[in-house]
């Protein structure tokens, strides 16, 4: 893994020339730059804060942990997901640090905290899109209002189903699968709705965070321009199928893809996609690696 993570860092100023892009922007510090950039900082201890929060939430339903327990859990699913395809490796890197709940089970009371977070992804992303595509006169207005009616009325109904994801253990009932599909019973519409919650908030965060990074590096946008433009290039890389060595790149191509149509800044459009995800997954893998080796070690 250690090996994994020096690899990471090559490709990153080799493959994808980081420090050249930085060479290039000519870039000067002031006040209000290192003021934005710490907050970025700050932020990205409250995005995974927030996510620590969800998942104890969920999980105390069946084993009690600490939060500083969940928040381990946490870093250590970032670890192994950035290194496995489609981040399968969050839901074993979090069950590690389990010691009476099923692991098995425990990986699809993971899967109710995911299934929020790519609720709000698609939720915010199916109108940016909209008005990507309506702002470039791809599509009418009239067919771009039919369209939001029915992004809404997709999103009323993916949460009315999250609201009552009880009923998949009833899917299958009386079958090997029923022991398994019951954690999904355990939770109320309340406990469901303050998932949610703690997702929107995650998300507003990454917007945050990802607004004051095109400031930081100098890119000059509207407020909608920016925010749109996130919010498709997020909702874009949550459909591309990942594999880390892959999804670097991925992540400045597809954010290019959407900037450039109102900035000419792809050094500083490149930069802000690498440099947040370096903030709010390599440096909270990095601590998971840690997690893991010391409780591997302590085994």
């Amino acid at each position: 893994m250690l090996l994994t993570f020096g690899f990471i860092f090559y490709k990153l100023f080799f493959a994808y020339h980081i420090n050249t892009l930085i060479h290039e922007f000519n870039f000067e510090w002031n006040f209000n730059k290192i003021l934005m950039l710490c907050f970025v900082f700050v932020l990205m201890f409250f995005n995974w804060m927030l996510e620590a929060t969800k998942w104890r939430l969920l999980i105390n339903k069946n084993e009690a942990i600490s939060f500083v327990q969940s928040l381990k859990a946490v870093v250590s699913g970032i670890a192994l997901s950035i290194i496995t395809p489609n981040q399968i490796g969050d839901f074993a890197g979090r069950v590690l640090h389990l010691k009476k709940f099923d692991k098995l089970k425990g990986s699809l009371v993971t899967v109710i905290g995911h299934t929020a977070q790519v609720i709000m992804t698609l939720a915010f992303g199916l109108f940016a899109f909209i008005w990507f595509f309506h702002s470039q006169n791809k599509i009418s207005n009239e067919f771009a209002s039919t369209l939001n009616i029915i992004s809404f009325i997709l999103i009323v109904f993916s949460i009315i189903a999250f609201l009552n994801i009880h009923l998949v253990s009833k899917i299958a009932k009386h079958s090997k699968l029923t022991p398994y599909l019951n954690v999904f019973s355990f939770y109320t519409r309340n406990e469901l709705l303050q998932v949610l919650i703690l997702s929107f908030l995650r998300y507003l965060i990454f917007i945050v965070q990802y607004v004051l990074l095109l400031h930081f590096f100098g890119i000059e946008l509207s407020i909608t321009q920016s925010v749109c433009c996130i919010i498709t290039t997020l909702c874009a890389q949550s459909f591309i199928p990942s594999f880390l060595l892959v999804e670097i790149g991925m992540r400045g191509a597809s954010a290019l893809f959407f900037f450039t149509i109102f900035t000419d800044n792809a050094a500083g459009v490149l930069l802000s996609a690498y440099s947040l995800w370096m903030i709010n997954l390599m440096l909270p893998a990095l601590f998971g690696l840690w997690v893991i080796l010391k409780l591997r070690f302590a085994k």
